[in-house]
């Protein structure tokens, strides 16, 4: 056999395993090798069976589908194995790998110039890197070990040329390098062989809490195909399984120097997976242990978790990673030397980032694409394959891609996150940008939030935009650029973040420190790139929305009125959110205008069956209750008649072909009857409550089907097994909220009319196969809903036919039947007017009547049987009297058996399981004693085993008088209470038994030194220890002297041992025993006791069936009845008389009653909504969600207001500028525009103005502290009073809990009332460090010292390197603006003239004062000493 491997064995019972697990001495001559290999080829469930196969005679441990027997030419047996599976698959992988993908190495080593001199000068000539960034021992061929020193010279020929040779020999690398290397050209000889490193890593210094699964990786170069890569992750990854994604989130952004903390982290983390578990998503990322690749891959981990199935243990978050393979340290131990592939390699990754360096792989990630473009040490060639692999999923199946929507989510980064995006988007992929996060986030977010759409649909900036969009680039990436590439890559940039935010469609921004949810940002931009006029886009949308479960979204979005779907069109839809259980989907599907009876077809009702679980309980309870194993309809039908004792054939529920119609010649394109009734049944079935009580509230029948539901749930619950207890007691909880249901339902009926809701009730179901309410509630012990006020009021109709009296009316009409006919008052029944032959009748026939009667005629009848019993009995023959009681015994008989074959049940064994209880059984045991007694009386010498027998007879009937009881509401439930006592007793019995016998063996033990073998032995263990509990202590027995001969038998020998015997045992039986049972006994009477008239009502329904199936004669004179029914039974079969359905009301009424019943159920599910609405829970989550939303309003404000108007540096006048600008260089006061002083005269204007205001502000001061006075005793309208002081816009945007004092707010100074400006911490709107250090005083407030200067008008060219930009504004306007992104320079003047003036003025720029601190760079730099001096 090919790809098999042979060994021999010795039996069939030691193969692969030790002689331990036999308990023999036998030797097994398998290897651990092929045992484990043996083991591997096993299933779970066969590896599980393996002790219980080896215990059995002629069974192996080892399957025999996993070995087959041969023979040697010497005779000897082979066990020919089958190779591994799991070893199959990795040969395949193999196969695949080295026949489509390669690795590329450098293959000539030439050293890159520059590192010999400089601050990165190498200290040792084996630290030279090549031109590909690799040193010399880690190209390939360079790493041994050699068998011998000349190998590795000839490798060192082959890769260094030879002007290099003699400088990179073993004995010179530890010498540090000349100055000047040998000029050599590096021909970029790259060279590309098949890939050896695949297979899985295992991280093995990582621990994670739950489950631990190599990832899967591939080398591959950035040439190789695709669709190459894509069928490698289908066909030998799996990574479909177990279920298909929806959406691809493939995320960039910041790397070494970025890191998510705090909020951001949590806010970044949870909606990432959420997206990720709700789609089934796949997530990609650069697979690096830095940055905002490690932020995913804590998010995974996370969320992690594991899909098990078929012996496979599957990632339900499938993170890949697509890194350069040059760029990954210790990527040595991803290699295997022989080019097989590694499974698994063990790797170690770290949290040590190190600059110019690899960098560490992420242990979370599960699968890795190395990209390999033949350099090392730097981050490229992975742009080209990601997007390429991106395009390629979310390409259109048709077009030869997987039809997968990719997101891209921006988070922080640097230029080349900008790029990713222009791509994104140019290749129709939405973005999402993540803002706050710093950098390219924050740059895209600020440019999308500014672009406008003119009204010819153009979308473009401002310039004071555009030059705001550059300075904050140059912040972010200018520092690193030389001065020549300032401009040119500024412009490249902010036109390529123009270009991303040209289709608004495809670009949304997530605010990270607002109250929103990443994955609803993802779901937003997913619709707006789908959105579209044409159907499919529609329904792609529908997709989305579904998948997220976005019920609002979708009826906003995409269920507008102007929007039309064709037939069948939302089918797919509908299937797939009764999948999912989506049940607002559901039913907003179904509010379009789908039509069930044309959705409901046998083909998608066999795909909804076909959904289910293999190891869901459905599957258990079709095994056990029909022994099918397949769950097909036809099956479910046998299953549904199992649970509710009646239901339809599968043909009976397809709807009729009409002949003049078109004949559905496919069967799986039939329809049903009722589609509701098979969505409800399957929704019951399935156990999925919120989408069953939908499929109720729309279907036929709402108190019947309600009911229909209890028996479904009860019987489920009742025929699953005892260890599943968690699982019945979900089915009586819904079993209870659908009987509450159809209860209330049925009350409001009554409310409203009584008449028809006891018609409702007293119906026969077309719906559910001519049952009624009562037949249902009664075999789902439905007692809420059968002692409502319909039910019971239905009852005492049929129990008393419409008869008004009470019961000593009663008792007067039975004696005096005159009476009946003109002094009871009987309902009309539908009659004008009765006569006296029909009230006859109807008082005769009703229950009551024939209860009463046959009471009467019972008490005579166990008059006479005593009297037979106790005086009449004759040894020697039979009397007439008892051949009269045994006729009368025997019309009891024929009464019973007619009453169970006329019960309303539906099936025998519902009759037996519903009326057939206790007291049935004991009747029958008794008819069968009494005429066994009689039969025996015939035999004279039997005569004492007749009287024993009428004896116990005569017990029994007098036991029968209980059911009397039943109609009193007070004994009623006693009786109920009895029975339930005696189960638990029968119970304590059972242990009791235990402790008697342990007593009475050892006692009689004792009592008897030797002992003859008899009966009487086993009375006696029973007999004293039983009396004894009851006080009888037969002490004299246990005293009995030592007057035995030694040696005789059956002589009682006492023991002092048996009365310390008899004290334990009456201790355990009389003390602990007794009061357990009567703790039993006072919970059984209190649980009975608090629903004692539900249960009086319920026992009343069988009461009242019975007697109503009962003949108008009563026992002995019934059997002239049954004599009757009997012949006109045989007559009916033999005319082939037609019988009728029974059915009171026709089809006209049975719909007036439906429409009835379905418009009190909506009365009712209103009601239940207003009192939800208005309950208190729902007041708090409404004042909840208000609190949300205003608080989220009001961060919204503070955010966009918190920006600092006022530069944290003091400003500076024109010859501070110059001082400090002494020291920097030529190039930077160049470009700096010089501040002009103001002359004198406009300082006396201005000083004479200020004075007035002055005043002004005073007497605003006064009245402040008077009205916050006032304001602080009355406690209220503080932010109302000072509505009137102008702030700045920095200080009028602030949020507060509450208004603080005035004093807090404002200081008094010479010039007047002053705001205290405090400096806000933006470090929760952006990781990136602020390249201007902040001045914070003790008091939080800005110190502004006074410069007189003066502000010259400059143009408003842009220059990233120019400190002042400013121009002078119109003096209405009393506003200074700084140019974009540089800080503002004031005079001490021009600002007191900001604050005191009237006017909501603002200071712009947020990046002012930039100048500042780059000046203070520039000065630590050279002037170390220097460090103290101040830039003020």
């Amino acid at each position: 056999m090919a790809d098999s491997r042979v060994f021999p064995g010795t039996s069939d019972m030691d193969v692969g395993y030790s002689t331990a697990d036999y308990r023999g001495a036998a030797i097994s001559s398998v290897s651990n090798v092929e045992m484990e290999s043996q083991r591997n080829r096993m299933t779970l469930e066969e590896a599980r069976w393996i002790g219980v196969r080896k215990k059995v005679p002629g069974m192996s441990g080892i399957p025999k589908k996993a070995k087959s027997v041969g023979r040697s030419q010497s005779g000897s047996v082979f066990y020919v194995e089958e190779e591994d599976p799991y070893q199959q698959k990795i040969k395949e992988i193999r196969v695949f790998v080295r026949n489509h993908f390669r690795q590329k190495e450098c293959a000539s080593f030439v050293p890159k110039p520059g590192q010999t001199t400089g601050p990165k000068a190498k200290k040792k000539i084996r630290d030279l890197q090549c031109h590909c960034g690799e040193v010399l021992m880690e190209h390939a061929g360079m790493q041994g070990p050699f068998p011998h020193f000349s190998s590795a010279d000839m490798m060192l020929e082959y890769l260094v040329p030879k002007e290099l040779q003699k400088l990179m020999s073993r004995e010179r690398r530890q010498d540090p390098p000349p100055e000047k290397l040998p000029a050599v050209t590096w021909k970029k000889d790259i060279r590309t062989t098949a890939s050896c490193a695949f297979g899985k890593i295992n991280f093995e210094n990582v621990e994670h809490s739950g489950g631990k699964k190599p990832a899967k990786y591939i080398r591959m170069t950035d040439e190789d195909s695709v669709d190459n890569l894509i069928e490698l992750m289908k066909e030998h990854w799996k990574i479909m399984e177990p279920e298909r994604p929806n959406l691809v989130i493939s995320v960039v952004g910041g790397a070494k120097n970025f890191k998510l903390d705090g909020r951001m982290r949590d806010t970044f983390s949870t909606g990432l997976i959420k997206a990720a578990k709700t789609t089934s998503a796949w997530l990609i990322s650069s697979g690096f242990n830095m940055g905002v690749m490690k932020a995913v891959g804590q998010a995974v981990r996370q969320g992690q978790s594991f899909c098990w199935d078929n012996d496979r243990m599957v990632h339900v978050l499938r993170c890949i990673g697509i890194a350069p393979w040059g760029y990954v340290k210790n990527r040595r131990v991803l290699e295997s030397v022989d080019g097989q592939g590694k499974f698994n390699a063990d790797f170690r990754t770290s949290n040590v980032i190190l600059h110019d360096s690899a960098v560490p792989l992420n242990p979370d990630h599960t699968h890795f694409i190395f990209v390999d473009d033949g350099y090392r040490i730097r981050y490229g060639g992975v742009a080209g394959i990601r997007a390429k692999l991106e395009q390629k999923i979310s390409q259109p199946q048709a077009e030869g891609g997987l039809g997968i929507p990719v997101v891209l989510v921006v988070v922080e980064g640097g230029t080349d996150c900008i790029n990713d995006a222009r791509t994104s988007i140019e290749h129709k992929i939405p973005v999402v940008v993540c803002a706050g996060t710093g950098r390219a986030a924050d740059i895209i977010a600020y440019a999308y939030t500014h672009t406008k759409t003119s009204s010819g649909g153009i979308r473009s900036m401002k310039e004071k935009h555009e030059l705001k969009l550059m300075d904050k680039i140059f912040d972010a990436y200018g520092k690193n650029w030389k001065d020549e590439e300032i401009q040119k890559k500024t412009i490249d940039i902010k036109e390529s973040v123009q270009i991303c935010c040209q289709n608004s469609d495809l670009l949304t921004v997530f605010h990270m420190n607002k109250h929103e949810d990443l994955d609803l940002s993802i779901l937003s931009v997913l619709l707006k790139a789908k959105k579209g006029a044409d159907e499919e886009q529609r329904l792609s949308q529908l997709k989305l929305a579904l998948t997220w479960d976005r019920v609002d979204i979708a009826q906003e979005e995409i269920f507008r009125e102007d929007v039309l779907w064709s037939t069948g069109s939302l089918d797919d839809i509908l299937t797939e959110a009764l999948l999912t259980n989506k049940v607002k989907f559901v039913l907003l599907i179904l509010q379009q205008g789908v039509v069930m009876k044309e959705y409901l077809t046998v083909q998608v009702l066999e795909r909804l069956y076909k959904d289910v679980p293999k190891h869901n309980f459905l599957y258990k309870l079709l095994h056990r209750l029909t022994g099918k194993e397949d769950l097909s309809l036809e099956n479910v039908c046998i299953l549904l008649k199992r649970l509710l004792d009646r239901y339809d054939t599968f043909d009976e529920t397809l709807e009729d072909v009409d002949a003049e119609k078109d004949i559905v010649k496919d069967r799986k394109l039939r329809r049903f009857k009722r589609p509701y009734k098979m969505l409800l049944v399957w929704a019951l079935l399935m156990k999925r409550q919120t989408l069953a009580k939908l499929f109720w509230e729309l279907g036929e029948e709402p108190v019947t089907s309600a009911l229909a539901a209890t028996r479904i749930y009860h019987a489920m619950a009742k025929n699953l097994p005892r260890h599943e207890s968690h699982l019945k007691e979900s089915f009586y909880e819904c079993e209870n909220e659908f009987e509450k249901l159809a209860t209330e339902v049925l009350n409001e009926c009554h409310h409203k009319d009584p008449d028809k809701a006891m018609m409702i009730a007293e119906r026969k179901s077309p719906c559910w196969n001519e049952m009624t309410s009562f037949q249902i509630a009664a075999a789902a012990t439905d007692q809420v809903f059968l002692s409502s006020v319909t039910c019971f009021s239905s009852l005492n109709v049929i129990w008393k036919h419409g008869i008004l009296f009470s019961w000593l009316k009663m008792i007067f009409a039975m004696f005096f039947p005159p009476y009946i006919a003109f002094g009871l008052e009987i309902l009309s029944l539908g009659e004008n007017k009765l006569t006296w032959i029909q009230k006859m009748g109807i008082f005769y026939s009703s229950p009551m009547a024939k209860f009463a009667y046959g009471m009467v005629m019972y008490i005579v009848f166990l008059v006479l049987h005593s009297y037979m019993v106790l005086v009449d009995f004759k040894p020697d023959h039979v009397t007439p009297l008892e051949i009269i009681m045994i006729i009368w015994v025997f019309s009891f008989f024929i009464d019973d058996v007619h009453t169970f074959i006329a019960f309303p049940s539906p099936t025998t064994k519902s009759k037996i399981r519903d009326w057939y209880g206790f007291l049935k059984w004991l009747d029958l045991a008794n008819f069968i004693l009494a005429f066994t007694a009689f039969i025996v009386h015939h035999f004279k010498d039997h005569y004492q085993v007749t009287k024993v027998f009428y004896c116990i007879n005569s017990i029994i009937f007098f036991l029968r008088i209980m059911k009397i009881y039943v109609t009193n509401g007070q004994l009623g439930p006693k009786i109920f209470m009895i029975q339930r006592m005696l189960d638990e007793l029968r119970m304590f019995v059972m242990v009791l038994f235990v402790f008697l016998l342990a007593y009475g063996v050892a006692s009689q033990g004792l009592l008897y030194d030797i002992r003859t073998p008899s009966w009487a032995i086993l009375k006696d263990i029973v007999y004293f220890p039983y009396w004894q509990l009851y006080g009888e202590i037969f002490l004299e027995e246990i005293d009995a002297g030592d007057t035995c001969v030694a040696g005789s038998a059956d002589c009682k020998t006492g023991h002092w041992l048996i009365k310390f015997l008899l004290a334990a045992y009456l201790l355990v039986g009389n003390i602990l025993l007794l009061n357990l049972l009567i703790a039993i006994f006072s919970h059984v009477f209190d649980k009975v006791e608090k629903n004692s008239n539900e249960i009086w009502k319920y026992q009343m329904y069988f009461l009242v069936m019975e007697y109503e199936k009962k003949t108008a004669l009563v026992p002995p004179l019934s059997l002239f009845q049954h004599v009757f029914l009997i012949a006109s039974w045989i007559v009916k079969k033999t005319c082939q008389r037609k019988v009728r359905t029974g059915q009171n009301f026709g089809r006209r009424h049975l719909e007036y009653l439906q429409l009835f019943e379905k418009e009190m159920m909506m009365n009712y599910l209103r009601q239940l909504k207003a009192e939800e609405m208005s309950g208190i829970e729902m007041t708090v989550n409404k004042l909840q969600k208000r609190v949300d939303e205003l608080t989220k309003l009001i961060e919204d404000e503070v955010i966009a207001d918190q920006q600092p108007n006022i530069s944290s540096y003091e400003t500076m006048g024109t010859s501070t500028i110059k001082s400090n600008l002494a020291s920097s260089k030529k190039e930077d006061i160049s470009k700096l525009e010089p501040v002009e002083e103001e002359d004198e005269e406009t300082t006396k204007k201005k000083k004479k103005k200020h004075k007035k205001e002055k005043k002004r502000k005073q007497k605003e001061g006064e009245e402040i502290d008077r009205e916050t006075k006032d304001n602080q005793n009355k406690g209220d309208n503080y932010e109302k009073k000072l509505s009137n002081i102008v702030l700045p816009q920095n200080i009028q945007g602030e949020v507060v809990d509450k208004p603080e004092p005035a004093e807090k707010l404002f200081h008094k100074t010479e010039r007047g009332l002053r705001p205290v400006l405090s400096i806000q911490d933006d470090s929760g709107t952006d990781n990136m460090p602020s390249p201007y250090p902040s001045r914070r005083g003790t008091s939080g407030s800005l110190d502004v010292k006074p410069v007189m200067t003066h502000i010259s008008n400059v143009s408003m060219q842009w220059s990233p390197r120019r400190n002042l930009s400013v121009r002078d504004l119109s003096d209405d306007e009393n506003e200074v603006k700084s140019h974009k992104g540089l800080r503002k320079r004031m005079t001490q003047e021009r600002m007191q003239r900001y604050i005191s003036s009237d006017s909501e003025n603002d200071l712009e720029g947020e990046s002012g004062g930039r100048f500042s601190s780059k000046l203070k760079k520039q000065k630590k730099k050279k002037k170390r000493s220097r460090q103290d001096s101040d830039t003020e």
